[in-house]
């Protein structure tokens, strides 16, 4: 991986990350999904409050944009209603060719790194479990961490950046809004993508 480098992102690779994005999930089958919206995530996540500019890296070979990973702050609400503070990554993306060549590893060891020199003492996620663990990532219900609708399964993740800090006192994890827009509006999403194909 010596001829690939990260950096930030860019305003000029705006619409290059969001392309790249929707090809690196156009053809991932997972699981309830009823079309493609990760580059819609990543076009909303720039505007959110939530989004985390110093952690949104891409990777870079030859001149070609070829993986991109970008965070967001998200709270766990605990029993007693208070919030605990977290980042959650995603979507992370890579050229389709480049797929299991190890550039979503590159990013994510180094965003995890840089994270926790930021101060972040844990990220959420939702992904395959086989590829995760790898990064110490381990069930979420491990932690009594739920879904926001107090669901919890195997793809829903955490890791520690910081020993002790997630406990055991459990709570509900909160995204931010531009998780809920992707998931929840429709219409905005058909507008994004009428912009997006040109059609």
């Amino acid at each position: 991986m010596s001829d690939t480098s990260l950096r930030l992102e860019g305003p000029t690779d705006y619409e290059a990350v969001e392309r790249l994005t929707f090809a690196a999930f156009e053809t991932m089958e997972l699981p309830g999904r009823t079309h493609t919206n990760e580059h819609f995530l990543a076009h909303l996540l720039r505007d959110d409050p939530g989004f985390v500019p110093e952690l949104d890296f891409v990777a870079v070979r030859d001149g070609e944009l070829i993986g991109s990973i970008m965070y967001s702050k998200c709270g766990i609400i605990r029993p007693d209603g208070t919030v605990s503070d977290a980042l959650v990554f995603g979507p992370v993306s890579v050229k389709p060719e480049l797929h299991r060549q190890g550039v979503g590893t590159l990013l994510i060891q180094h965003s995890l790194h840089r994270a926790r020199a930021l101060g972040y003492r844990a990220v959420l996620i939702t992904g395959h479990p086989g590829y995760y663990h790898r990064f110490g990532f381990i069930p979420a219900g491990s932690f009594g961490l739920t879904m926001p609708n107090g669901a919890s399964f195997d793809a829903f993740m955490a890791l520690e950046l910081e020993d002790g800090y997630l406990g055991t006192a459990g709570g509900k994890w909160q995204w931010c809004h531009a998780f809920d827009v992707c998931e929840n509006d429709e219409a905005a999403f058909q507008k994004y993508q009428k912009d997006f194909t040109g059609q």
